[in-house]
């Protein structure tokens, strides 16, 4: 089984490329606030640690692609035959869409890669491997794409499918999209799925993907022609872990969280504890103690999560930790 990893990765400091960005919002006029703020775009190298931990942890993967637009990292070692440069160019097949400042638009795009192996593990640059693991972490022995969820038993809830039963303060971006995602599988396949996915790496398949395009054509099409985050959106990444839920081709995969205090019922579930999860918001104010437990614990897989309160003297924290955590420099970097 040949195993690609997917990034997209954006320098938001660029100056050209973040005067496209202002233009952009200009020429829409009405864009969400939290769709534009600066920690979704910002680079603090994280790409350059996440690379090391695929060099030092999982040295068996295929290919790494890196989506961009019109970027290359400084410190990237593109005579590394592992390593290529995907430019968003590549894989729009419509190009009236771009540019586009939207996560969610980008990730619908990357299963049109040229060349991408069928089995493949989607990063954001701010996720990590932490310790040694093979590719059954992520797809079982008969090839069914590890899901990698919150909870052992999902308990069925009004707010997994109408978002005005959460409170007004957790009704964002990303909520709203969430919820427009399983409210299409619910229409479509008369299932509620109510698995909540961590936000974590995820291990997919490229034809899933496609069949999930051609299915549902008109949600995605929508969702592609906003350049920037909106309400109405729909998560094809989500889509995909959803579906496979529904129609039982996947394998639903409880992450223990490492870096809080161990729950009682994580005590006796030792069946899962190879399946470790780290996650830290960074404007945490003890984010000290919590980057601490992460080095201690040694987690499968961790993200850490620039918020748009993250003080800059944490992401300073954070560079230290990234390089007492991955010292070697990797066959990826100059």
């Amino acid at each position: 089984m040949k195993i690609d990893i997917v990034y997209t990765w954006v320098n938001g400091s660029d100056p050209k490329w973040k005067n496209k960005r202002i233009e952009k919002a200009k020429l829409i006029g009405k864009v969400l606030e939290d769709s534009t703020n600066e920690a979704l775009f910002m680079d603090n190298q994280e790409l350059k640690y996440s690379l090391r931990s695929l060099d030092q942890f999982v040295p068996w993967i295929n290919n790494i692609f890196i989506v961009t637009d019109n970027q290359i990292p400084d410190w990237i070692n593109l005579e590394n035959p592992k390593v290529r440069i995907v430019d968003h160019t590549e894989i729009f097949l419509d190009k009236s869409n771009l540019s586009t400042f939207s996560s969610q638009v980008i990730e619908s795009q990357i299963h049109h890669i040229k060349d991408l192996s069928e089995f493949f593990i989607y990063f954001n640059d701010d996720m990590f491997i932490g310790n040694y693991c093979t590719p059954e972490y992520f797809y079982t022995k008969e090839g069914l794409p590890r899901i990698y969820v919150s909870e052992i038993i999902p308990i069925p809830n009004k707010k997994s499918l109408d978002i005005t039963k959460r409170a007004p303060n957790k009704r964002n971006t990303y909520q709203h999209t969430v919820v427009n995602t399983r409210k299409l599988i619910m229409e479509r396949f008369g299932k509620a799925v109510y698995y909540n996915i961590r936000h974590t790496i995820k291990p997919l398949l490229k034809s899933i993907l496609f069949d999930l395009e051609r299915i549902f054509e008109k949600e995605l099409n929508q969702t592609i022609k906003n350049s920037f985050r909106t309400n109405d959106d729909i998560l094809l990444i989500y889509l995909f872990e959803f579906y496979l839920i529904a129609q039982k081709l996947g394998k639903t995969q409880y992450l223990i969280t490492s870096d809080v205090n161990i729950s009682a019922l994580d005590l006796f579930s030792h069946l899962y504890k190879k399946f470790t999860f780290g996650f830290i918001n960074l404007h945490e104010k003890d984010i000290e103690e919590h980057l601490e437990r992460l080095k201690k614990a040694k987690p499968f897989t961790f993200c850490l999560n620039q918020t748009p309160e993250t003080p800059d003297e944490h992401l300073v924290k954070v560079k230290q930790f990234l390089e007492e955590y991955f010292p070697k420099k990797s066959q990826f970097e100059k």
